[in-house]
């Protein structure tokens, strides 16, 4: 009678070894469901993988490095703001080339000085929209007559950042990515960009 007890204790821990398994496993499978490896190759949007990411308490992450549930900083009424990352796309041998642009401080322009302040680049597909001051634009699309807003860590401003050049074709890159967030934008290397 007791050999029976001891092998029906023992089954039992073993079934609800078994049990907690398969519970961690498909809870694993659910935080990864929103990380999507895309297939579709044409007009894809994203960046490369090393894109910086202004993380929620003003770190820096590559976008690559950055999970879903994370907060990110972006930028909202002309401030700061915080919002969370709801999927990740991934895509592996991307045949998109990413373009360029080249950004300078808009009153670096109105002022004619010499720049003090080096020019930021931007990388993404051509398909890949940013926010600018006349809306959400593709980045093929962009024109020295538009302006992007670049979020300040240093004093927490939001300031307005005028392209200088746009190169189609800059260079190509293996794996790439693109965030989903809950405000439909996030900050690359502090410029304001769009979900799509």
């Amino acid at each position: 009678m007791q050999k029976i007890l001891v092998t029906t204790f023992v089954s039992l821990l073993s079934l609800n070894a078994f049990a907690q398994t398969e519970i961690a496993a498909v809870s694993s499978i659910q935080s990864e469901a929103t990380i999507k490896i895309s297939k579709n190759k044409r007009r894809c949007k994203y960046f490369s993988a090393s894109a910086p990411v202004t993380m929620a308490d003003g770190s820096v992450k590559s976008i690559a490095e950055v999970r879903v549930g994370e907060h990110v900083k972006t930028c909202k009424d002309g401030r700061s703001a915080v919002t969370q990352v709801k999927q990740i796309d991934v895509y592996n041998q991307p045949n998109s080339s990413l373009t360029a642009v080249y950004l300078r401080p808009v009153e670096e322009s109105k002022t004619g000085e010499t720049p003090i302040v080096p020019a930021l680049l931007l990388e993404a597909t051509p398909h890949h929209m940013v926010q600018t001051n006349r809306g959400r634009k593709r980045m093929k699309k962009l024109s020295k007559n538009d302006i992007l807003y670049h979020y300040e860590p240093a004093t927490g401003i939001v300031s307005s950042w005028k392209v200088g050049a746009v190169k189609e074709n800059a260079r190509r890159v293996s794996r790439a990515y693109n965030l989903e967030t809950e405000e439909g934008t996030y900050l690359i290397d502090n410029v304001m960009v769009a979900n799509n």
